[in-house]
């Protein structure tokens, strides 16, 4: 789904380019760039209104700063550039975009960097660059305005680094993508009052404009933007940003065919190019995001019972890790020797950047009170990280902690490279014919006793979840070393592929 919305968002921002190029011919730059925010803004907070969508003052703060960089700067210099340059050479500055993104993104947001991004990239950008040249060639372009565009693309940078964290943190893109149109309003207001008023009275604006006007704003800027905040949740912003290069490609057709710019055989070929370098990561294939399923390869295969081990449990704010919810309480607690060491836990409550919904403190019992004057996730995971060393992780439904820990990266987090063993995982192996693998049918099952007031917490689940372990550990006979119990529990291939859902 986040390829589908990155590929529609590139459609709609290659249409919003031909617009706003057919708008500058009737309006001024700063009408424009104002009558499409004033759509996009009341549609967007019309959506919130009938979908009931949670609004939350405290967390406008960074969306605003989103809508002031992009769409607000951003439209406003290209727009500008439109007026000065072709449609064709704004939309391939776009092209810039996934070159530097995946850099903007490890160095600011300490994301990884997929190789395979990098490579579609540079592929991305060379088609530009000759997409450009032979616009050029036909005496099409301006620098001043080329150069207008550019501050336009590195506004959306900056943005786009903003709108990840956002993403991850907050969720709701819906909510998101409102206050992003609303503030984008204030700064296209700001430019028709200070910078370039309208020659006439509003009765120049004829049935035509208005129309263009509202399709750019409800259906070509507030559309992408909400996709694009949909995807990030999703998508590393390297990732995401190279379906910018589509914007060139899919603007030249219908710059031809709405504008009458030429294109050329060498155009053609510029535009395969790039689209060859957008779907690249696609064609390579999708990277597995469940941790546990990247185990690093095991070199000496070191036996079960000489291996110290920490059984960790997560409580969070909701069940969707790549929907925004973050982690509330981490706690674990360590094995050697086949005995369960009460005496080394690491027990902490986390301040998820967030509220904790209600129906997430039904469950675990913690309350954003609780959490007010507690750390955030990054240090916290650096302490864990730093309590685990070189043991290996244990968890039930291991994929669903290690998303959260995954997705905690970005704020600080040390990433988890130890092996990972999933005791829902091992029962499914295990106990074929057992009518339930969650965990509190395994406790049951297993006799694990423990006071009820412990259950739901991060540290009762723990110390559950090590008991259950040790029995599980019982029953695999054939298994001897971390290698043989890592591929017995590859055999649940349902449960697996259930897991890939996070």
């Amino acid at each position: 789904m986040p390829v589908l919305a990155m590929f529609l968002a590139a459609m709609l921002w290659s249409s919003s380019i031909i617009g706003s190029k057919l708008a500058v011919l009737e309006l001024a730059v700063t009408e424009v760039v104002a009558g499409r925010f004033l759509f996009a803004a009341a549609m967007m907070w019309a959506v919130v209104l009938v979908t009931r969508q949670p609004v939350l003052l405290g967390q406008a703060r960074r969306p605003l700063l989103m809508g002031m960089l992009d769409p607000g700067l951003v439209s406003l210099f290209l727009v500008w550039g439109l007026h000065h340059t072709s449609a064709v050479n704004v939309a391939v500055f776009w092209a810039l975009m996934p070159v530097v993104m995946p850099l903007a993104g490890r160095l600011v947001l300490r994301e990884a960097v997929n190789p395979v991004v990098v490579v579609g990239a540079l592929l991305a950008f060379a088609g530009a660059v000759v997409l450009m040249a032979a616009n050029r060639a036909s005496g099409e372009g301006n620098l001043f305005g080329d150069m207008v565009a550019i501050g336009g693309v590195l506004c959306a940078v900056a943005s786009s680094l903003v709108a990840r964290r956002v993403a991850q943190q907050q969720g709701r893109p819906m909510v998101t993508t409102a206050w992003q149109m609303s503030m984008a309003l204030v700064v296209g207001s700001l430019a028709l009052v200070l910078l370039q008023q309208p020659a006439a009275s509003l009765e120049h604006l004829s049935r035509g404009p208005v129309g263009l006007l509202a399709y750019l704003g409800m259906i070509a800027t507030a559309g992408p933007f909400f996709l694009l905040n949909y995807a990030l949740r999703r998508m590393p912003v390297g990732h995401a940003s190279l379906y910018s290069s589509l914007v060139g490609p899919l603007s030249v057709p219908l710059a031809v065919l709405v504008l009458g710019e030429t294109m050329q055989a060498l155009e053609i070929a510029a535009i395969a190019i790039v689209m060859l370098g957008v779907f690249l990561p696609s064609l390579a294939g999708r990277v597995d995001i469940s941790r546990f399923q990247r185990q690093p390869r095991i070199i000496d295969d070191p036996a079960l019972s000489a291996l110290t081990y920490v059984v960790f449990d997560t409580e969070t704010t909701g069940l969707h890790p790549s929907d925004g919810d973050r982690i509330v309480q981490i706690a674990g607690v360590r094995i050697v020797g086949g005995i369960i060491r009460r005496d080394q836990i690491f027990e902490e409550l986390v301040h998820p950047g967030r509220s904790i919904p209600a129906r997430s403190t039904k469950f675990h019992g913690i309350i954003d009170e609780q959490v007010a004057d507690k750390r955030s996730i990054g240090p916290v995971l650096q302490d864990f990280h730093a309590f685990c060393g070189d043991s290996i992780l244990v968890a039930h439904n291991a994929a669903f902690d290690m998303r959260f820990l995954e997705l905690a990266q970005p704020d600080g987090a040390p990433a988890f490279g130890q092996p990972v063993l999933d005791t829902l995982l091992l029962s499914a192996v295990l106990e074929p014919k057992a009518k339930g693998h969650d965990l509190d049918a395994l406790v049951d099952r297993h006799g694990v006793v423990l006071p009820s007031a412990d259950r739901h917490t991060a540290l009762g689940d723990s110390l559950a979840t090590a008991e259950v372990f040790l029995a599980l550990l019982g029953l695999a006979k054939d298994a001897e070393t971390l290698g043989q119990l890592i591929n017995l529990s590859y055999k649940a291939r349902r449960f697996r592929r259930l897991q890939k859902r996070y």
